[in-house]
């Protein structure tokens, strides 16, 4: 079998906000620790950094070689929150998050297009991220992170 290269087509910087990266997917648990010492110890990834946020236990591990895409471990609840959309799913992925400029203006333009907003611009200031969260047509859930 011939290994054929993918041609990516044009790049689209009408994109929302013209820019936006893969970076990272949240995974949900039941067992936090278990699932960062199944990904350290079988898949070689790295504990970047771990932090709680009220009842929810947060984990951001990297490939064992890949310092541009990260996944996000999730566990417990969210509280002092006013939706989570996250609480029917008890184990699996969670989300997907992009990186953009701003999450703020993205969110704005999301929602200027119908787009339904589960969770407004917070900051995050373990991670040094402001997150907003939107739903997909089909109800998945899309983090939208930019800088502090």
């Amino acid at each position: 079998m011939k290994n054929t290269p993918l041609e990516m087509p044009a790049k689209n910087p009408q994109g929302i906000t013209g820019q936006i990266r893969a970076a990272h997917v949240g995974l949900r648990t039941t067992d936090y620790e278990g699932t960062i010492q199944w990904y350290t110890s079988t898949l070689g990834f790295r504990v970047l950094k771990k932090w709680t946020m009220g009842a929810l236990q947060l984990a951001l591990l990297a490939p064992a070689n890949d310092d541009a895409f990260s996944l996000e471990v999730l566990c417990g609840g969210i509280t002092g929150m006013p939706q989570d959309a996250s609480q029917p799913i008890v184990s699996g992925f969670q989300h997907l998050c992009f990186e953009v400029e701003n999450a703020d203006e993205t969110l704005a333009a999301l929602r200027a297009q119908g787009i339904q907003v589960v969770q407004e611009p917070f900051d995050v200031l373990e991670i040094s991220r402001r997150c907003g969260f939107v739903a997909d047509l089909h109800g998945n859930v899309l983090e939208f992170a930019s800088p502090l």
